[in-house]
């Protein structure tokens, strides 16, 4: 992930929208005490769409990890370069 790249979220924004009919869905279908092999089924789909959710999150969390590690890496290069050439600038200035 570079620098300036932002995180996308819109695969897990869609998941959890999917998820969220599903179980409207299945509320639907109990409360009008419908075949129950029908609830199952549409729970099915929303215990499918939740592993889902819960395997974007994972990336999800790598990304912004990857991000937070990019920027102490720069940050950190940054302070070794000021150590190794602050006696090249000399006394009183400053980046």
């Amino acid at each position: 992930m570079g620098k300036d790249r932002k995180i996308d979220i819109s695969l897990l924004k869609k998941l959890v929208g999917e998820l969220e009919n599903h179980l409207n869905v299945a509320e639907g279908i109990r409360k009008d005490e419908a075949d129950i092999q029908e609830y199952i089924v549409e729970m099915s789909r929303a215990a499918g769409l939740a592993a889902g959710v819960m395997s974007e999150a994972a990336l999800l969390i790598g990304d912004i990890h990857a991000g937070v590690k990019s920027v102490q890496q720069v940050s950190a290069k940054n302070d070794f370069l000021d150590k190794l050439l602050g006696g090249l600038k000399g006394p009183g200035t400053s980046n």
